[in-house]
């Protein structure tokens, strides 16, 4: 199987009707998960395989219409995601609030165009010219050539695969083995260190490499080592307040973080970074951008009875 000679071999009517398909059970499936569970792990290299296989199943395809099968059902994944974890902030500030369909249509695809829009207009700047780490990226596009090439390559992909999914159902179907490993020794002295059994993140601390992995490992130290045996033992906060404060700590660091890359690599270059896009002389033209985003201001606006202040600030 080899790269497209040209776009139409690309996106393909089969590979855009796959992907919907692919979207509405993947959206459908990863909102009850995130709704259940609190979190939700990309299903990223699950639609990767999935796609891979069953447009082989058809024949005549390649590795770019496989890409774009698996992009499109991936993003179901991330729009569930992104709905999961803020709508339900509503009933969180209003428990007797209602919703309208129309008004949760329109921001779940303001949400989704304008994610796509940001997305296509950083995506050169930070993945080729500042190389940052996509895990995840490098996941699905190995498990692709992986899957194509066959031989030794493929043996490892599935057999880690088979292996993964062992362990994951014996720790969540048949509850064999624990989610986590806790000393007893350090649970009683308000030490809460323990190991994960998780083989999906045992995958994603390989794919990243050690610099970032030890960085997650000194938050997840400080957190449970240092801050919330000092809260406990010396009184200050109970084991539930501690663990929701470091909660919190970690939520603003996060989002901190995200508005330091703002500050830092967006808004500096930002005549680098969009000017060709929106002059329609880079790789991918938005010169229509600006429009879209006009028309997802007056559809929250009118539609969602949003206010335009603070239509034009979430924009």
């Amino acid at each position: 199987m080899s790269y497209a000679s040209s776009f139409e071999e690309q996106f393909t009517w089969r590979a855009v009707i796959l992907g919907v398909i692919g979207s509405i059970i993947i959206t459908t499936s990863s909102m009850y998960v995130a709704l259940r569970m609190g979190a939700l792990p990309w299903p990223t290299i699950f639609v990767a395989i999935l796609s891979l296989t069953v447009l082989k199943a058809l024949g005549r395809t390649n590795l770019n219409e496989i890409n774009v099968t698996h992009t499109a059902m991936s993003a179901g994944g991330m729009v569930a995601g992104g709905v999961a974890f803020t709508i339900p902030g509503i009933w969180m500030l209003d428990k007797n609030a209602t919703v309208g369909f129309a008004p949760l249509l329109v921001v779940t695809l303001a949400g989704t165009v304008l994610g796509v829009i940001i997305v296509a207009s950083i995506r050169r700047h930070f993945i080729e010219v500042e190389q940052l780490p996509f895990p995840m990226g490098i996941a699905a596009a190995e498990t692709v050539l992986a899957g194509d090439e066959g031989g030794q390559k493929a043996k490892w992909l599935f057999g880690s695969l088979g292996v993964a999914a062992l362990l994951t159902a014996l720790r969540d179907q048949w509850q064999k083995i624990p989610g986590a490993w806790t000393p007893p020794a350090l649970w009683a002295r308000n030490i809460q260190f323990g190991l994960w059994v998780s083989p999906m993140a045992v995958g994603i601390g390989y794919l990243i490499g050690p610099f970032f992995t030890g960085t997650w490992f000194l938050g997840a130290a400080l957190s449970y080592l240092l801050f919330i045996p000092l809260a406990v033992n010396g009184g200050y906060l109970s084991m539930e307040a501690a663990t929701a404060l470091k909660n919190s700590l970690g939520i603003g660091l996060i989002v901190g973080a995200g508005v330091g890359v703002l500050l830092k690599g967006v808004l500096p270059k930002a005549r680098e970074i969009f000017g060709p896009l929106l002059g329609g002389t880079g790789d991918i033209n938005l010169r229509w951008a600006p429009l879209t985003v006009a028309a997802i201001i007056f559809l929250l606006t009118t539609v969602a009875g949003i206010g335009f202040l603070p239509t034009l600030v979430t924009v």
